[in-house]
């Protein structure tokens, strides 16, 4: 098996292949907890503009995500997973913006079959690409530069996809003492930092399915 990690914000071009989009802290870890907490589906887009005229079309929905890790203003809920675990979203349609992950999502579409995942959703991710020939992990990272928090899942999945297992606690502890870690923690958002460790909160893996994003499996 052929396993690339590849940053998303750097890379020119990508080639045509299974991809995994990691954003841990937060968007890949909050997607899928959404979608565990009730909703049906997850519009990702790029902008907050986008993001606004899609709920003034359709008022029903709930509107998600932060610039730099602020709760954008009129938004329901900031990009938090933390949020999200105490949220009830049952039959909901969510749209999502982020800084970071759903950037790179559409920088990385349409290069082949897109999973979002992190600690979150790990071990169904897993299972869905263990037998695949070749995986790209394509990292979100952050406008200054790299998320280190990014790469040390990254590293984590890929290990497991070579046949290595080394254990959560490792890269747990790896996390807590991150940069990113740090950076929430400045934010005021220590509880976020938690919460993206809640090793296999949603048992299913996410797949992007132009223009949701949605469980499979």
């Amino acid at each position: 098996m052929i396993v690339n990690i590849l940053d998303g914000r750097k890379e020119k071009t990508f080639e045509y292949s299974t991809k995994v989009l990691v954003d841990v802290f937060r968007s890949t870890s909050t997607m899928p907890i959404i979608l565990t907490r009730g909703a049906e589906k997850i519009i990702p887009t790029s902008s907050v503009s986008d993001a606004k005229e899609l709920k003034k079309k359709n008022p029903e929905y709930l509107v998600v995500g932060e610039r730099y890790g602020m709760k954008v203003p009129g938004f329901d809920m900031n990009n938090s997973p933390s949020d999200a675990m105490e949220a009830s979203m049952k039959g909901r349609t969510v749209i999502f913006t982020s800084t970071n992950g759903t950037k790179v999502l559409k920088r990385i579409h349409p290069t082949g079959k897109i999973y979002i995942s992190s600690f979150i959703n790990f071990t169904a991710t897993y299972e869905k690409i263990r037998d695949l020939e070749r995986v790209d992990i394509v990292v979100s990272n952050r406008p200054d530069g790299p998320a280190d928090e990014d790469y040390i899942y990254a590293e984590f999945l890929k290990s497991w996809l070579l046949g290595e297992t080394p254990p959560f606690s490792e890269a747990a502890e790896k996390i807590r003492k991150s940069k990113g870690s740090r950076r929430l923690k400045l934010m005021g958002v220590r509880k976020d930092i938690e919460a993206s460790l809640a090793l296999d909160f949603c048992r299913k893996a996410l797949v992007f399915q132009d223009p949701y994003i949605v469980t499979e499996g």
